[in-house]
């Protein structure tokens, strides 16, 4: 006859566990948690230390070697189909084995026939931007589920790409429908991912709002090798950034000190300003400035081997439209042309200053963005496959299949809560990226 002692300081994913009356909260992940209701589960004593969870009971060894297998297997249960995000407040599944990591844009890995591999490890974002393409944020209307990826299947799956893809300046980009700086642990899976790619001169880089920075944060990710920090800043002004980051805590002034902070180190600091006509077009400009002579203040002699050269400090951007994004009501509608013409204006003033600054710039000159081999895509649009579905999906009707090792997002589902876990047949709309949407063929 002895105790139980159940030690979640053993489990990675667990970052911290508390005892709230009968419930025991779980944090995984740092931004995800889940709940477990120990009176209805136990009828034995217990208490909680150092996350560790004591269980006194006079019973025998095999009920106690039982009851602790139920337990875990209870917590493995909630990982995976019932966590809840404690950034959005959305559900959020725990994806690993044998769930595959391409064909959906809202997790995994995206391979557009580049040498540049989008790494997505989650959904979710820390601030709700009124002009976000993808919907996202707290207050998102469109968005009803999120997504972890465990990252030993995440480096899994990007290994099985750079295998057929050849590890030769290949980019690990981790983006993502949310914010990357929110994936735990970080620096690890920037460590990782740069072991596999510097092998073959490649990079690791990110792009981010900034908000989850830390002066620490910074330096791990320093050491683990990250080459560039795209960040993203559209307003210098305070009241305007914070109107456009959704979000009155959100701080310019913080942020602009971490990116003179980045400066300062071997990352190379992109800054990244959207302009949305009729909106921020002076703040716009004043971000370029601000990048501009920041770059005079501290140059960096951080090397891209891809191309051999710098990185540009700016990579400006157009807000475009999307079918599930935000648009602000003010907002006016340009295309590319007038865009450039714009830029054109802009570097052309900075010439007669003296400044040689380049805003348009070929993705391919400035990143080395080349073409190369694509992972093999396995279906024809309005071919039919046969799929099982596996998760409930990312918006509205919307469920997620798997067939021949692919996700498939399956669109206009009526009650998708009653398709999970069944074999359907699916028409193939659309293979565009290696992203496949499809629809019920019945």
């Amino acid at each position: 006859m002895k105790n139980l002692l159940i030690d979640f300081n053993e489990f990675k994913m667990i970052t911290d566990v508390k005892l709230k009356g009968d419930t025991l909260n779980i944090e995984i992940c740092k931004n995800y948690e889940i709940s477990l209701p120990l009176d209805k589960i136990l009828n034995h004593p217990y208490q909680l230390e150092d996350n560790k969870l004591l269980i006194e009971g006079k019973t025998t060894e095999y009920k106690l070697h039982s009851l602790k297998a139920s337990i875990l297997n209870l917590i493995s249960l909630s990982i995976s189909q019932g966590m809840k995000s404690k950034i959005t407040g959305r559900k959020t599944y725990y994806i690993c084995d044998p769930v595959p990591l391409l064909g959906h844009t809202a997790f995994g890995l995206i391979d557009r026939g580049t040498n540049i591999i989008q790494v997505r490890g989650l959904c979710g974002c820390n601030i709700n931007c009124p002009f976000c393409s993808v919907d996202e944020g707290r207050y998102s209307k469109t968005r009803k589920n999120d997504y972890y990826v465990d990252m030993d299947h995440l480096l899994k799956w990007y290994l099985k790409i750079v295998e057929v893809k050849g590890n030769k300046h290949l980019e690990a980009h981790l983006d993502g429908q949310g914010e990357p700086t929110l994936y735990h642990p970080l620096p690890d899976l920037v460590q990782h991912l740069h072991e596999i790619n510097s092998k073959g001169d490649g990079i690791v880089t990110i792009q981010t709002n900034g908000v989850g920075l830390t002066y620490k944060l910074i330096d791990e990710l320093e050491e683990a090798g990250l080459h560039r920090i795209n960040l993203s800043i559209n307003a210098i002004d305070e009241k305007m950034s914070r109107g456009l980051a959704g979000s009155r805590s959100y701080d310019i002034k913080g942020i602009l000190e971490i990116a003179e902070y980045i400066k300062n180190t071997k990352i190379h600091l992109l800054i990244a300003p959207i302009l949305l006509p009729g909106i921020n077009d002076e703040e716009f400009k004043r971000v370029i400035d601000y990048a501009v002579e920041l770059e005079r203040r501290s140059p960096q002699n951080t090397i891209n081997p891809i191309t051999g050269r710098k990185d540009p400090i700016l990579g400006v951007q157009l807000c475009q439209i999307y079918q599930f994004g935000r648009r602000m009501k003010r907002m006016k509608l340009w295309n590319f042309k007038k865009f450039y013409k714009l830029l054109r204006n802009y570097e052309e003033e900075y010439r007669k200053k003296g400044i040689d600054i380049q805003l348009i710039t070929p993705l391919s000159k400035a990143f080395g963005n080349h073409r190369r081999k694509r992972f093999p895509i396995p279906f024809k649009v309005n071919s039919k496959v046969k799929t099982k579905v596996i998760l409930d999906g990312r918006i509205k009707g919307e469920v997620i299949g798997c067939a021949k090792d692919r996700l498939i997002q399956i669109i206009n589902v009526e009650n998708p809560e009653k398709w999970i876990g069944k074999e359907v047949k699916v028409r193939i709309l659309s293979t565009k990226d290696g992203i496949f949407v499809g629809e019920l063929s019945h």
